[in-house]
């Protein structure tokens, strides 16, 4: 059984995910989808800067707290209802794309920082995939929120799929590798999770002209790596060079070689902080609209 864990708030990107997944679902011989919302309630916070209001009155007080008990009860029956909603509309999806698919779905009450995790450990998925918004969310949903914070702390492989991707095809996938030890693992994860997929896995560099001599012998010793520890792999390599700018080489080489998956270890620093700058992040992730899996090694660097 193949364990995918879905968070959603009802945008477009995370529905978007969702149909993702099912067409991901679909290609496994088993597979378990679990839907996740995380309702919180706001509107209990503590207005610490603000303890009295312009009638001299606590926020909290008597009856105010009828009138936010009432908010709180018709927003969190909306939000069910939304996931209820959606949760029928995936189902009947799924019926007519994979029978083998088993939707669920959880309303769970907390900050989805403090969820997340916690449904990680109980529910144990093979994969967490998140959508991600639009150009003018990008600063809010994609870097210093829930997904970067995922990126960081999840201890599963995270996938983050762009609200205008509508191509769900995995059969060309590219690592990008900035040679770091823990590649094998990394690419190892790769394989089992694409294996039901038959996915054409390319292994790629991202370099400079200046650094090609010294790219092409480190590209040698990691595939003599590979090859010891995976002997079977049917992995391509290739050096790309960039000038210098990252994202421009990747997006290109992706666009024209179709790639539908970009994948990379977050243990590698240099080439993860290189794609997570804002100013390159919007060229791989909004112009290009490839998903990005990012993988977690157990090993320390």
């Amino acid at each position: 059984m193949f364990r995918i864990l879905i968070p959603v708030d009802f945008t477009d990107g995370s529905t978007n995910a969702c149909r993702f997944a099912l067409h991901m679902g679909a290609a496994l011989p088993q597979a378990e989808i679990l839907l996740l919302h995380c309702f919180s309630d706001y509107l209990l916070q503590p207005q610490l800067d603000d303890p009295l209001n312009d009638a001299g009155r606590s926020p909290l007080s008597p009856g105010s707290e009828i009138i936010t008990d009432r908010v709180l009860h018709r927003n969190q029956m909306d939000e069910q209802e939304k996931l209820e909603n959606l949760y029928k509309e995936l189902q009947a999806e799924a019926h007519t794309i994979g029978q083998h698919i088993h939707l669920k779905h959880a309303f769970i009450n907390g900050l989805p920082e403090d969820v997340i995790p916690d449904e990680i450990s109980r529910f144990k998925p093979d994969l967490l995939l998140m959508g991600t918004k639009g150009e003018d969310n990008v600063a809010r949903s994609l870097f210093g929120t829930i997904t970067t914070k995922m990126v960081e702390d999840a201890k599963v492989p995270l996938l983050t799929v762009p609200e205008p991707y509508r191509q769900h095809s995995l059969s060309r996938v590219l690592y990008a590798t900035d040679f770091d030890k823990t590649d094998a693992e990394a690419l190892t994860a790769l394989m089992h999770l694409l294996k039901p997929f038959n996915s054409e896995i390319l292994c790629a560099h991202i370099g400079t002209e200046d650094s090609e001599r010294d790219d092409s012998h480190r590209m040698e010793q990691l595939q003599a790596r590979l090859y010891a520890a995976l002997p079977d792999h049917n992995l391509q390599f290739v050096i790309l060079p960039s000038d210098d700018d990252v994202a421009d080489a990747l997006q290109e080489f992706v666009a024209r070689e179709q790639i539908g998956l970009v994948a990379i270890n977050n243990h590698q620093r240099s080439l993860f902080s290189s794609i997570f700058k804002p100013s390159l992040s919007k060229k791989l992730v909004l112009e290009a609209q490839v998903p990005l899996l990012v993988f977690h090694s157990s090993e320390k660097v």
